[in-house]
């Protein structure tokens, strides 16, 4: 069996508008919750992975690793992140998750879903039905 392409021209319409949306939320989301700023809550959230060197977190992240060398030291200056000394290069340091850390991530994951969810109070629930379905094409479409 053979698979046909589609043309993408007629998706660019549609395309346009999920990507603006993803962007708006995020960006008013970000705006109303009290928590860490995003560039620090998602370097938490890679650190919940497992420890990482800074250079692994700018890479992931994709930003330079000056700038990450800040975030991770405003991070531990929070008491939210330990460096040590790693084993197999002593010229490198591994970034890890304190208690600390896990508790704000926890908390901000919290105040993000608290906040979307008080969005969500005046949806019907047949909006509220798209919307899941909408959520879960979404990530179908961008993977895990």
């Amino acid at each position: 069996m053979t698979v046909r392409l589609r043309d993408t021209t007629d998706l660019i319409p549609i395309a346009r508008e999920v990507r603006l949306a993803a962007q708006s939320l995020a960006r008013h989301v970000k705006d109303h919750t009290p928590s860490l700023a995003p560039h620090l809550f998602t370097v938490l959230a890679w650190l919940e992975e497992g420890p990482a060197t800074a250079r692994d977190l700018a890479g992931r992240e994709r930003v330079s690793a000056p700038s990450m060398s800040k975030s991770v030291s405003e991070l531990e200056g929070r008491g939210f992140v330990s460096r040590a000394v790693d084993p197999s290069d002593a010229r490198q340091k591994i970034v890890s998750l304190t208690d600390s850390g896990r508790e704000a991530l926890h908390r901000g994951r919290a105040d993000r879903d608290e906040y979307m969810a008080a969005l969500l109070v005046d949806c019907t629930p047949e909006e509220l039905e798209g919307l899941q379905r909408g959520a879960e094409l979404l990530r179908k479409v961008v993977g895990p």
